[in-house]
């Protein structure tokens, strides 16, 4: 039994890890958007830099050596740990900027929405003011009130009196 307590644990722990650092999931899933909308910006302009260091033969020189370094230490197995612990730094901090980036993209994105949305309302009610809610005034309004609210006074009303109204005078007597 002490085996089964230890797993759910450790099984909760971990999914509480996994879950997020204590934010609410509508915030893991806006950092999850601006990430992906932050992602390709970033490595468009990671291949950018990349490709401007390989078109100058000085720096080339120097991010080959570097690279060859990384390759050393990555094969010795001492080195492996500590290389592999600042690739993976380096991702996070990859991951942060495109975090970053991708928000600003995406307040910049909700910003003009919004701006069009406006301006589409400002052209769309006036001519709805002007059109359609005299036309509603006068042919649907007539017609809902010859039709439908007969219908609801014989149908709805006896019900509500009958089933709704005792219910309701119950519940005050108690209170």
């Amino acid at each position: 039994m002490a085996e089964k307590t230890e797993t759910k644990t450790k099984t909760t722990t971990s999914k509480q890890q996994a879950a997020g650092d204590g934010r609410k999931p509508s915030q893991q899933v806006l950092q999850a958007v601006d990430v992906a909308v932050g992602a390709p910006p970033t490595v468009a302009e990671t291949v950018r830099t990349t490709a401007d260091t390989w078109r100058n033969s000085e720096k080339r020189s120097k991010e080959l050596e570097a690279l060859q370094k990384r390759v050393k230490t990555l094969r010795d197995r001492q080195g492996r740990t500590s290389e592999i612990d600042a690739l993976r730094k380096r991702l996070a901090a990859e991951l942060e900027k495109a975090e970053a980036k991708g928000g600003d993209i995406r307040r910049e994105v909700t910003d003009q929405l919004i701006g069009r949305a406006r301006k589409a309302r400002e052209r769309v009610e006036p001519v709805y003011r002007e059109r359609v809610e005299p036309v509603v005034k006068k042919r649907v309004e007539p017609v809902y009130r010859e039709r439908v609210e007969p219908v609801v006074k014989k149908r709805v009303e006896p019900v509500y009196r009958e089933r709704v109204e005792p219910t309701v005078k119950k519940a005050l007597e108690r209170i």
